[in-house]
């Protein structure tokens, strides 16, 4: 009877050791495949933006010829008048006494008198002209008030609402620079 315990003991032993050498073969995990988003088809929608700035507006124009009081009172400055305006919608210039930064947008819209523009507030240096207040009084009332341009060949003509206009030719002077001091 020891034997057949002992025959017995053993095969338990042995069935313990066997079990806990082997292991059960895993099959190998597969993940799901990762699905790929798809970007549905949409229709673009555009909001009207502000024009590309037009290459005829750039370079140097200089004031010819000024129309007040309604665009009734034409006369010719009596010093150098500049207009620079930048494709970033910057402006500057000389007033013959000052020079002064403001900024401008182009609208898109035809008028009658050119295609809309209007300025921004201007910033002026602060130094006082007495022989030539009176004209950049007028320019800096024109420029700010500005409703339309109009580029014809090497003339500019910015207009405001109440038909006052400024002329200028393009002159021939390469500016590469936004500020524009005018020599002393």
């Amino acid at each position: 009877m020891k034997y057949i315990h002992l025959c017995l003991l053993l095969v338990l032993v042995l069935g313990v050791m066997a079990c806990g050498c082997t292991t059960l073969q895993s099959q190998p995990q597969t993940l799901p495949p990762t699905p790929v988003p798809t970007i549905p088809q949409t229709t673009v929608q555009t909001t009207p933006t502000t024009p590309a700035y037009p290459l005829q507006l750039s370079g140097y124009w200089v004031l010819q010829t000024m129309a007040i009081q309604d665009g009734s009172a034409p006369f010719v400055p009596t010093t150098e008048i500049s207009l620079v305006l930048n494709a970033d919608g910057s402006a500057t210039g000389y007033t013959g006494c000052n020079n002064y930064f403001t900024s401008y947008t182009l609208t898109g819209i035809t008028t009658p008198k050119g295609n809309s523009m209007v300025f921004g507030p201007i910033t002026t240096s602060k130094k006082y002209c007495f022989a030539t207040a009176s004209q950049e009084s007028n320019y800096l009332n024109v420029l700010q008030n500005t409703a339309a341009y109009a580029v014809n060949g090497n003339l500019l003509t910015l207009t405001d609402k109440s038909q006052n206009a400024l002329v200028f030719q393009q002159s021939s002077t390469i500016v590469t620079t936004t500020y524009y001091p005018h020599p002393a």
